[in-house]
């Protein structure tokens, strides 16, 4: 924008740079007169010439631009006279001046320094400053605008606040009169688009002129409208075939090939534009030009590559349907060209770090898709791809005619570039690649992956064509599988055709059987004889020395897998078998190495069901499949594994909507084993549970035993030997016992053991964390004859806390220990106690004291008293062993479990249903028995069987066989319904024979080498009154009887402490006295003691210590419980009142 400045009072100096330092102007707000909305212009760009009187001239208006917009006047004059006489004519001349210009503004700055403005004389006249405004203000527009230049008053935004917003006010007057103008004059020219003697050129000119105005002022979108017009207008010429104001079309000039379109200086468009010489080509070359250079002002790149997407193809198509003789490759040089100073031209524009991330992704999209435009310029036209796919697919527009003869043409690319990169296969590598790679990264950029993936097709089919199979196979790797993630099945194939040719060159076995497998997952896409040559390409090479590693790969669509039936009883062996049906979907027959079946559960880890070495012909094929595991429990369908070399195929039944689940229980004669608390508790030592293996029908020569703790907090010792007991069943013959090394838990060998032979294990434990149960898994391994190894599995638990709890305490005498038992049931189920014993080798029991009589039941939080009378033995010695209290109990809960199941297995027996005995009783006691209340039972000697749920039961039994099922539910159902009141006797009389738990608590018996008894004797226990001195006798025999090595009969020092109460008695004379005395022999000491209150009183206790530290005394003190009764002391007093004021009384007072 152009401003021009008249001084001629030498003032500019003085302002320029204050002036200067304002610009550019910002704010400014342009409300078109035509009623258009209102346009805001944030920053404006203002140049200040010198006024000239030749600057008044006007031209034309395609020239607007070296027309002024403001004019400015700038005087400095405080005298009147001066004003009147010089000035004012000056001021007048030079606005007649300006005003005979068109669309040009004029403003007066009066100029005032700081003197001026405080001269008092201003006061009493009116100032130059008025005089200006009332000889040259005309209407309501203020063409005054005053600077105070040096008033320190005010601040330097109030001292050119008027003059910026005057400046603003007229420059955009100025600047709204010409666009009025120009809008008038463009259309009148285009109504007279019909008349003879129209020219484009001139009414692009005038058009354009407009639109420089508005790119002055920083309009750029209006600018950019303009220019739109303008292009649809060449269109509808263009549509007419009226290109009659154009010389020729163009583009047949050196370098129009290889010309950038964004330089607008390399032709002088504008001036051929105004003679009607310019072409078409470079018309449409500047048009485009001028539209991107006001979008890269907008800051708008995506746009711009959106248009020169839409632009390049489309002008390539005119020129090519307008020039005849155009030269070879001129227009692949001209795209490839003009795509690439696009792109370049928005990396160097646009930051990388753009606050617009939305922006930066679509601009990558963009470009992508030019750089894919301009690759597409060097493809197979110059002979350096092959003929084929994927390379036919990116030949732009209509080339079929060309690339028949494309060996016949000699090539002449018009760009240096472009012939540069065809002369050598490397060269053009190199360009194809850059290219590839920097549109490839557009792509992934923009979040269009597919796209992406495309190229990279491309680029790995030239590395394949250049023999480069490495690099080949890399990139297809890549991006094969996403084809396949996309079902583009077809495209996949053709991709991992190349991939697995790749591999073979390469010699990678293992990925070469990896691609064979991806091609027959889409056999469907495939030719028959392609499905015959990779399915024996696959097997061959995984069957071949040269793999080395396995491979995995699922059944689908290679192969249909069915589980057609479960048999979980093998009369001639332990196991079980499954019948399975696989459909062979490939045209070729398979020998496999192995087939297996996996179910899991969670009683047991898992079970194998498996067949060694087959063959599978190509259609349905049904086998049996073999567990050589024997381990009851409900069972998933997991996975089917089918090997052949190194190839395993597999197969998951967890993916399909409804699980397959079956029952699965051993022969009632298989080889069991199971974990059981020991018979006998001893507190204090190493904890133990037994684990008892039964051989059943077979004859075990060979066996080993793994067991692991399956919860936290539990650990299995390490000893060097376990101990074993071998039962023979049913023949009542004395076990035998004996021991197992022991090296590590997870091999234990067992002995070898016949038919119906129990072998029973001790194992010995520690727990860290306190918890009611611990699991432990059992692993069997056993060869039976056969020469078949079998395996059982078995995942148990063990209560590790006793549900009772005891504490003692001793009351010591001469001949005899008192110890007194107290035994609480600390478990939420009742238990029956059938016996207690103390035991001890050195020690004589004398008595056992009631409550207890042979039997009884403890209740939960019940406490029983024992108390024993223990007197000592002639050969005790010093370090003789502890006492063991015996308790023989059993929980109310085993009781009626027991009996109920011994009643179940009886029924099951007879049923011939001896295989589910194990799995009906233990759901019994879990689910079944839940409703029976132990209290009541416990209390009455009644057992009351709650009803029976069948629900329950159907669930439990809900993946048996229907009839199986039909009969458990109705054995179950008599059980409940023929026992519903069970008496005690009758539940002894099913348990028998019932071996109760036998717990043992040890007792240290304690030891003393000296004896005190105290006793004291009060002389006269009538006479004793409150404060009055009482004299008590102290009677000390010390006796050796509980000292077992009786090292102490000599005399010993002593010395005795009265523990006084001093609220009750007062203590005269001797509080800690030493003494002597010796074994046998009492001694009496004289106290004297004054009771402090009346009533019963406690006598003190007597405190009894040897001065010898060696010497253990242990005191029993015989007036421990005693009291002795103080009674007051009373006198007679008689009191006398006067009659006149109360009563006369006597009475009897207490002496305190």
């Amino acid at each position: 924008m152009e401003s021009k400045h008249s001084d001629e009072n030498g003032n500019w100096a003085n302002i320029t740079d204050d002036l200067t330092a304002r610009l550019p102007l910002r704010g400014l707000v342009w409300k078109p007169s035509n009623g258009r909305a209102t346009r805001n212009i944030a920053m404006l760009d203002v140049e200040l010439k010198r006024f000239s009187p030749e600057s008044s001239k006007n031209l034309p208006p395609v020239t607007l631009l070296q027309n002024p917009y403001l004019n400015l006047y700038f005087v400095s004059c405080e005298d009147n006279e001066s004003y009147k006489n010089t000035v004012r004519q000056q001021i007048r001349e030079w606005i007649n001046l300006v005003t005979s210009k068109k669309n040009q503004e004029w403003l007066i700055v009066h100029v005032s320094s700081q003197e001026g403005a405080r001269n008092p004389a201003k006061f009493l006249r009116s100032s130059v400053l008025d005089r200006i405004k009332a000889d040259f203000n005309t209407g309501k527009k203020d063409r005054v605008a005053q600077l105070r230049m040096a008033d320190t008053e005010m601040s330097e935004m109030e001292l050119w606040a008027d003059f910026t917003a005057k400046m603003k006010d007229g420059i955009i007057t100025s600047f709204d009169q010409n666009v009025m103008t120009f809008e008038e004059d463009i259309r009148r020219l285009d109504s007279q688009r019909q008349m003879p003697g129209w020219n484009y050129c001139t009414f692009f000119i005038l058009k354009e002129g407009l639109t420089h105005a508005y790119e002055m002022m920083n309009l750029h979108e209006e600018a950019l409208r303009q220019y739109d017009e303008l292009e649809a207008s060449f269109f509808q010429i263009l549509r007419d075939n009226a290109l009659t104001w154009y010389g020729k079309f163009g583009g047949m000039q050196e370098g129009d090939d290889d010309a950038n379109l964004l330089d607008l200086n390399k032709k002088p468009y504008r001036d051929l534009i105004m003679q009607n010489t310019i072409s078409v080509f470079d018309f449409r070359t500047y048009l485009f030009g001028r539209q991107c250079h006001l979008l890269f002002r907008l800051r708008r790149p995506v746009e711009i590559c959106h248009r020169a997407l839409i632009f390049i193809p489309a002008f390539s198509r005119t020129v090519r349907e307008h020039v005849l003789n155009l030269t070879e490759n001129f227009l692949e040089s001209w795209i490839y060209s003009a795509c690439m100073c696009i792109v370049n031209e928005c990396d160097e524009t646009v930051p990388l770090a753009n606050d617009d991330p939305h922006m930066m992704v679509l601009l990558d999209g963009a470009k992508a898709e030019l750089l894919q435009l301009a690759r597409q310029q060097v493809s197979i036209q110059h002979g350096r791809i092959p003929k084929e796919l994927p390379f036919t697919m990116s030949v732009g527009y209509d080339n079929a005619a060309q690339q028949e003869n494309s060996e016949e043409v000699e090539r002449k690319p018009m760009s240096k570039d472009l012939l540069e990169a065809v002369s050598t296969d490397e060269a053009f590598d190199t360009l194809y690649m850059n290219v590839s790679a920097r549109a490839i990264k557009g792509y992934d950029g923009s979040g269009r992956h597919r796209s992406s993936l495309l190229l990279h097709g491309d680029v790995a089919a030239l590395q394949y064509h250049r023999q480069k199979y490495a690099e080949a196979a890399r990139i297809l790797e890549s991006i094969s599988w996403r084809y396949g993630q996309n079902q583009w099945t077809v495209l996949e194939n053709e991709l991992v055709i190349k991939h697995a040719k790749c591999l073979r060159e390469l010699g990678d076995t293992a990925k070469y059987a990896q691609a064979c497998l991806t091609l027959l997952r889409n056999m469907d896409d495939l030719k028959e004889e392609d499905r015959l040559f990779y399915s024996n390409e696959l097997f061959n090479t995984v069957t071949s020395k040269d793999l080395k590693q396995e491979l995995y790969h699922e059944f689908q669509p290679m192969f249909a897998v069915k589980v057609m039936s479960v048999v979980d009883i093998l009369q001639d062996d332990d196991g079980s078998y499954v019948d399975i049906m696989i459909d062979n979907k490939l045209p070729k027959e398979i020998e496999f190495n192995k087939l297996s079946v996996r179910m899991v559960s969670g009683e047991v880890d898992e079970l194998w069901f498996n067949i060694r070495h087959g063959v599978m012909k190509p259609g349905k094929n049904t086998y049996r499949v073999t567990c050589e595991t024997s381990a009851s429990g409900t069972y998933v369908l997991e996975k089917v594994h089918l090997k052949t070399g190194k190839l395993v195929f597999l197969y998951d039944f967890l993916h399909e909507s409804r699980k397959r689940i079956f029952r699965v229980d051993s022969h009632p004669q298989a080889l069991k084993a199971t974990i059981q608390p020991p018979a006998e508790v001893t507190l204090g030592q190493a904890s133990t549970f037994v684990v008892s293996v039964s051989s059943g029908r077979n004859q075990v020569d060979e066996a080993s035993l793994t067991l692991l703790p399956a919860s936290e907090g539990m650990s299995l010792l390490n000893v060097p030997t376990l101990s074993y007991t071998k039962t023979t069943n049913g023949n009542g013959e004395t076990p035998t016992t004996g021991e197992i090394s022991l090296e590590n838990y997870e091999a234990v060998a067992l002995p070898a053991f016949g038919p119906n032979e129990t072998i029973s294990i001790t194992v010995p434990y520690e727990t860290h964390v306190n918890a009611n149960e611990h699991l432990i898994k059992l692993v069997v391994q056993y060869l039976t004859p056969n020469t078949r190894r079998h395996t059982f599995t078995l995942t148990s638990g063990i209560e590790t806390l006793l549900p009772l709890q005891v504490s003692h305490s001793f009351i010591w005498r001469d001949e005899c220990l008192n110890l007194k038992l107290s035994m609480t049931c600390t478990g939420y189920v009742p238990i029956r106690i059938f016996n207690v014993d103390l035991q001890h080798s050195a020690y004589i029991k004398n008595r056992k004291q009631p409550p207890f009589a042979g039997e009884m039941t403890l209740f939960p939080r019940q406490n029983a008293s024992f108390v024993f009378k223990i007197s000592r033995g002639k050969d005790a010695e010093e370090d003789a062993a502890p006492a063991h209290f015996i308790v023989h109990y059993q929980s109310l809960r085993d009781e009626v479990e027991k009996a109920l199941t011994a009643i179940v297995q009886s029924d099951l027996s007879k049923a011939q249903l001896n295989q589910h005995a194990l799995f009906v009783s233990s759901h019994l006691k879990s689910h079944l028995l839940r409703g029976v209340d132990y209290m009541a039972y416990g209390m009455s000697d009644e057992l009351e069987l709650p009803q029976l749920d069948v629900a329950s039961c159907e669930a439990i039994f809900a993946y048996h066989d229907a009839k199986i099922r039909e009969t458990l539910i109705g054995i179950l159902k008599d059980l409940f319904s023929a026992n519903k009141r069970l008496d005690y006797d009758q539940i002894l009389a099913l348990v028998e024979p019932n071996v109760p738990v036998q717990v043992s608590f040890p007792i240290t018996l304690p030891t003393s080498q000296m004896l005190t008894t105290v006793e004291i004797v009060v002389g006269d226990a009538q006479a004793l009154t409150v404060g009055t001195p009482a004299t008590f006798q102290l009677i000390v025999k010390h006796s050796s009887y509980w000292n077992p090595s009786k090292d102490h009969e000599k005399p010993c020092d002593f010395y005795y402490d009265i523990l006084v109460d001093y609220e009750n008695w007062l203590l005269c004379g001797h509080k800690k006295r030493l003494f002597s005395a010796k074994p046998g022999v009492s001694t009496t000491h004289a106290v004297s003691l004054v009771p402090l209150k009346t009533g019963p009183l406690h006598v003190p206790k007597i405190s009894i210590t040897s001065t010898n530290s060696s010497v253990y005394n242990q005191t029993s003190f015989v007036n421990e419980a005693e009291q002795v009764l103080i009674k007051p002391r009373t006198t007679t007093s008689t009191f006398f009142i006067d009659q006149q004021r109360g009563v006369h009384f006597a009475n009897n007072m207490v002496d305190r």
